[in-house]
């Protein structure tokens, strides 16, 4: 069922979903339980080859938080936007447990390909609770999975959280493209609270430059810190290229 829910994808304006999480078969070699993510041993272990190759880098402390900062951006892209455009396009949730999850890597490191075990679950929304769909996601992956990352990088978790939520965010606006309801994506990224009445981390990953202009252009809450290596461009939605526009405006 799930394999042909994805493989409809193909036919349609966004044909890459249909790859992008693939069944875990007896044929698939090579991967690493995603469930490794959760604690910092096992980030450790999942991340030693990116951050060897990296060696340089990694004996300076920001340099070494910004390679596993952009790690976790790769692995956010493989996995949030396809899960949350299969959400809200069809109401069906593939699996999102750490423990339902595996992970090939390239052969810099970085995250290839993500497989998964067991079948997805039909979900019904609830106007009156829109982030219902997002308990597990939440809960039982990004917040162990932050948190050790975090861990790793002696950072806080915020930083991971945002790199999340910019790819829960375009995940969400691909969605429109199906014309899928997206009501309840964006309640959980403007929402402050969680139904629990903790704080919302997810809460607005991009502002506007001009909050008034629907056109404006987006830029990120939290710093990626994309910026300190030396192999990478700042990107486009930099927080710091937001500060430098405004000190300029007003100087």
């Amino acid at each position: 069922m799930m394999q042909t829910l994805l493989a409809g994808f193909r036919d349609g304006p966004l044909p890459w979903v249909a790859d992008q999480l693939q069944l875990l078969t007896p044929e698939v070699r090579d991967v690493l339980p995603v469930s490794l993510l959760t604690h910092e041993a096992g980030c450790a272990r999942v991340l030693a080859r990116y951050l060897k190759i990296h060696a340089a880098d990694i004996s300076q402390i920001e340099q070494r938080r910004a390679r596993i900062s952009m790690w976790s951006q790769w692995y956010f892209a493989n996995l949030l936007p396809a899960w949350m455009i299969v959400s809200l396009s069809h109401n069906w949730q593939l699996p999102i447990r750490p423990d339902q999850l595996f992970i090939g890597l390239q052969q810099q490191g970085l995250p290839g390909q993500l497989y998964f075990q067991g079948d997805a679950q039909t979900f019904t929304p609830d106007v009156d609770l829109p982030l219902a769909r997002f308990t597990t996601l939440i809960e039982q992956h990004l917040r162990p999975v932050c948190q050790a990352l975090a861990a790793l990088s002696a950072m806080k978790p915020g930083i991971y959280w945002g790199n999340a939520a910019v790819r829960l965010h375009w995940g969400i606006e691909q969605a429109a493209l199906l014309k899928a309801d997206t009501t309840d994506g964006l309640a959980l990224l403007n929402a402050r609270t969680l139904p629990d009445g903790a704080t919302n981390p997810l809460f607005q990953p991009l502002r506007s430059e001009h909050p008034d202009n629907p056109d404006s252009a987006l830029f990120r809450r939290q710093c990626c810190l994309r910026y300190r290596l030396a192999d990478h461009a700042m990107c486009s939605s930099c927080p710091l290229l937001l500060v430098e526009k405004r000190r300029r405006r007003d100087n």
